[in-house]
């Protein structure tokens, strides 16, 4: 008798949802829709410069009041610098991607690149980083006619960590260069995707 009251109450809860009586708990629903942009078509690709900032050394983040995936500052513990990651012809190869799981969408963060040296110097900064956990910031080769999309961070919430670093001396193509991976790692994901650094704007 008690489960048949059960089920007839769940089902009466379930049609007052239905029917607008009662709302469900909902994080996220869509606000609005997503039109081409014919003026400034999509552009693949980015810049081969890549700047890596120790997550550690991230006092402060400024985001937009009205759109929190906009970053308008970034402040760092006094004395510490961004340290740029040259690169050339399209080595710097950033992506992100969607990782859902059980209780949470998230998303993993990576950034492909590659260095072109090998001085010792070169090689005790590799080793620090593959020890440390660090932001990228990666300019892309689109721009529109704001400049909101020239320049995005990966890795701001966690961090990046490096999954993989090789180095083929008989790489043809490289000439020996060392392939480096940055990622989340697979315990620790960021909560959204790169953010957009609007601080540093592009405009044509």
């Amino acid at each position: 008798m008690k489960k048949f009251l059960l089920k007839i109450a769940l089902v009466a809860f379930n049609i007052l949802i239905a029917n607008g009586f009662i709302n469900q708990a909902d994080c996220a629903v869509i606000t609005g829709g997503l039109t081409l942009d014919c003026t400034y078509p999509a552009l693949g690709g980015a810049k081969d410069d890549i700047y890596l900032i120790n997550l550690a050394e991230i006092a402060s983040v400024t985001r937009n009041g009205s759109n929190p995936q906009i970053i308008e500052a970034i402040t760092l513990v006094t004395g510490k610098v961004a340290f740029k990651y040259e690169g050339k012809n399209n080595s710097a190869e950033p992506q992100s991607s969607l990782a859902k799981q059980r209780y949470a969408e998230v998303y993993d963060h990576e950034v492909m690149f590659k260095v072109f040296t090998n001085r010792p110097t070169d090689k005790v900064q590799l080793e620090l980083l593959a020890q440390g956990t660090v932001v990228a910031i990666v300019e892309n080769n689109h721009l529109n006619a704001t400049g909101n999309t020239s320049f995005e961070i990966y890795g701001l919430g966690v961090g990046l960590e490096v999954v993989e670093m090789t180095r083929i001396l008989s790489d043809v193509d490289t000439q020996g260069a060392y392939n480096l991976i940055l990622r989340t790692s697979e315990q620790l994901k960021e909560s959204h995707l790169p953010n957009t650094l609007f601080m540093l704007q592009r405009k044509r």
